[in-house]
């Protein structure tokens, strides 16, 4: 063999030498792709998790110092006038009782539009949105008109006429 053949025999060798490093290294990546895919998967189920427990304890939370405060009295109060399907329940109300219930309703609305933004950007499931979501905004939206709560992030507030048209 001629030392042009031997370097011809030595070059291809190096050539399929090179070919398999790259398909192992394309292998590597493969494999390191498929994990980190997996894991940002489970990251994002877990942060679901995690956005749901704390949007449950804060109504929870929520719930629970309006029932041991004032605005527990007035929601009783609300309620046995036909609150939330009825606006005219509002009537019932003097004018301080009629001044906390719309401060809750300002900090309601404020919850269900973080709720909302939430889902916008994908931290709600679809579930949690027909389900549970749809129906409150839908329910308090003419409460909300009513008390003049009407300024918004504009998104929340094309939602709230989609779901409550006037």
């Amino acid at each position: 063999m001629s030392g042009e053949h031997l370097w011809e025999a030595i070059g291809a060798i190096g050539e399929l030498l090179g070919a398999i490093g790259v398909i192992v290294t394309l292998g590597y990546l493969a494999v390191q792709i498929r994990q980190n895919t997996l894991a940002m998967a489970e990251g994002r189920r877990l942060a679901l998790a995690q956005a749901y427990q704390q949007r449950a304890d804060g109504l929870s939370d929520m719930m629970v110092s309006a029932a041991n405060g004032p605005i527990g009295a007035i929601i009783v109060k609300l309620a046995s006038a036909g609150y939330p399907e009825r606006v005219e329940s509002l009537q019932s109300l003097n004018a301080e009782e009629l001044g906390r219930f719309r401060q809750w309703q300002i900090a309601q609305q404020t919850h269900w539009d973080n709720i909302y933004q939430q889902y916008q950007q994908g931290f709600v499931d679809e579930e949690y949105y027909e389900e549970a979501f749809k129906d409150r905004v839908r329910r308090l939206v003419p409460i909300w008109r009513a008390l003049g709560l009407t300024q918004n992030r504009s998104s929340f507030q094309e939602e709230m006429d989609r779901l409550s048209p006037r």
